[in-house]
């Protein structure tokens, strides 16, 4: 059983990072939320531990950024949310 893949977003992105990443990452940066740049710095392993380790590394950092929820101090009715996948 592999995991889910897993994503971050924000609540007013209209576009699924997992199947539409390039259109959601443009609305991303012209709303100036830096959102893969938030979740690298909450990042706290490398592929270098192993692509499970990085993985749900990955999957505890998104977790802790939607329960933090810091963009709605900045982004009045914003919020950060996690995308689940598919898992095959």
């Amino acid at each position: 059983m592999t995991n889910p893949e897993v994503a971050l977003t924000t609540s007013d992105n209209p576009y699924n990072p997992l199947t539409d990443y390039d259109r959601w990452e443009s609305f991303d940066r012209q709303k100036g939320y830096g959102t893969n740049e938030y979740l690298a710095r909450i990042v706290r392993t490398t592929h270098d531990f192993g692509d499970d380790v990085y993985s749900n590394d990955i999957e505890r950092a998104i977790d802790e950024i939607v329960k933090l929820n810091l963009i709605s101090w900045t982004h009045e009715g914003i919020s950060y949310v996690k995308v689940v996948g598919d898992s095959n």
